[in-house]
C-alpha cells in the first residue's frame, strides 16, 4: 500500500472517531435539554439542605472581567443565576444576598461563618457532597438587610427567590437568617440560566453525520484500492 493510501486510511479512521464523538455529544445535549431544562431555560439543582451552626454560609466568588461578561452574553452562555430558598425555622426569615467579595468579607470580619469549598454534582447540579471551610470569629453580624452592600438580595418568610445577572467584578453569594442569628437551617435550589441546547445539539449531530460520511468514504476508498491491487 502506498503512502497516500495509508494516509487516506489513517485520516479516515481519525475522522471516524471524531464523528462518533460529535454524534454522542449532540445526542447528550439534546437529552439534557429535554430532561433537565425547565420552561424558562434554567438548569436546576435538587433541593439542597444547608444546616450549619454558624451565622452564614458563603458560596463563590464568581470572578469576571468586562471582556468575559461581554463574550458570555454574546454567545448566550450562563449569565443569570436564580436562588430559591426557605428557612426551616418558622420563627425566622431567610436572607439571600449577592455582594462584592471584599465588601462581604468586611461584613463577616471576625464572624463565625462557613464557606462552600467543594460541590459534587452531575447533570442536575446535584449538590449532595458539599464540603465547607469554617471561618471562626467572635462577633455576631448585624441583620444583613440593614447593610447596603448587596448587589441583589431577597428576604422574607416562606419561599423566596433571588435573581442575579452576573456583572464584571468578584461577587459572592451568602445565605443567612434575616436577623443575623446563629444556626442556619435552610433549603435552597440553585438555578443557572443557559441557552437552549437544541441548536448546539443539532449542530453537533449534523456535523458528526457529515464527518461520518466523509470518514466512511475515505476508509472505503483506501480498502477498495488495496483490494484491487491484490
Amino acid at each position: 500500500m502506498s503512502g497516500g493510501k495509508i494516509a487516506l486510511l489513517v485520516f479516515g479512521i481519525i475522522f471516524l472517531l471524531i464523528s462518533i464523538a460529535l454524534i454522542a455529544g449532540g445526542g447528550t445535549l439534546l437529552w439534557v435539554n429535554g430532561r433537565y431544562l425547565d420552561s424558562a431555560g434554567y438548569l436546576a439543582s435538587d433541593t439542597v439542605h444547608i444546616e450549619r451552626n454558624s451565622y452564614a454560609v458563603v458560596a463563590g466568588p464568581i470572578e469576571l472581567d468586562e471582556t468575559a461578561v461581554r463574550v458570555l452574553r454574546s454567545i448566550g452562555v450562563i449569565t443569570v443565576f436564580e436562588f430559591q430558598g426557605e428557612n426551616n425555622d418558622p420563627s425566622k426569615q431567610i436572607f439571600m444576598g449577592v455582594a462584592d467579595e471584599v465588601e462581604l468579607e468586611d461584613y463577616l470580619d471576625n464572624v463565625d461563618y462557613d464557606e462552600i469549598d467543594n460541590i459534587g454534582f452531575g447533570w442536575r447540579l446535584d449538590f449532595n457532597r458539599i464540603t465547607y471551610t469554617n471561618h471562626p470569629g467572635n462577633y455576631e453580624p448585624s441583620p444583613p438587610a440593614s447593610e447596603s452592600i448587596w448587589a441583589a438580595s431577597a428576604v422574607g418568610t416562606a419561599s423566596q427567590t433571588l435573581v442575579w445577572e452576573t456583572r464584571a467584578g468578584s461577587y459572592s453569594i451568602v445565605v443567612m437568617n434575616d436577623d443575623g442569628s446563629r444556626g442556619v437551617d435552610l433549603d435552597v435550589i440553585f438555578k443557572a440560566k443557559i441557552p437552549s441546547l437544541v441548536g448546539f445539539g443539532v449542530g453537533l449531530l449534523v456535523g458528526g453525520i457529515v464527518l461520518l460520511a466523509v470518514a466512511s468514504l475515505m476508509i472505503f476508498l483506501a480498502v477498495r484500492r488495496k483490494a484491487a491491487e491484490g
